[in-house]
C-alpha cells in the first residue's frame, strides 16, 4: 500500500491515542532510515492541553503498517502546457 500526501487513513497502532479513528495523511517523508516517515492529522485534539483548555496536538507520525487507507486522495489536476 502507498500512502500519498491528502489520503484519508485509519490508525491500526492499539498504543496510540488515535486508535481505530480516521485522520488525513499531511506529510510523507522520503528515506531509508525513518521509523515513522508519514504524519497524520486529525479533527480531534489528544489529552496534552492544559486543564479547561481545548488545545492539544491534533498530529501524530506513524510507520505504513500501521495505517488502513480509507479514502485516496483526488487525483491531481494536469497543468495545461
Amino acid at each position: 500500500m502507498a500512502v500519498n500526501r491528502g489520503d484519508v487513513v485509519r490508525i491500526k497502532r492499539k498504543e496510540s491515542y488515535w486508535y481505530g479513528d480516521v485522520g488525513t495523511v499531511a506529510t510523507v517523508e522520503k528515506g531509508e532510515n525513518i521509523l515513522y516517515p508519514i504524519i497524520v492529522r486529525f479533527e480531534r485534539v489528544n489529552y496534552n492541553g492544559f486543564s479547561g483548555s481545548p488545545t492539544g496536538l491534533n498530529t501524530n507520525n506513524y510507520a505504513e503498517s500501521e495505517l488502513e487507507l480509507v479514502k485516496a486522495a483526488p487525483a491531481k489536476a494536469k497543468a495545461a502546457t
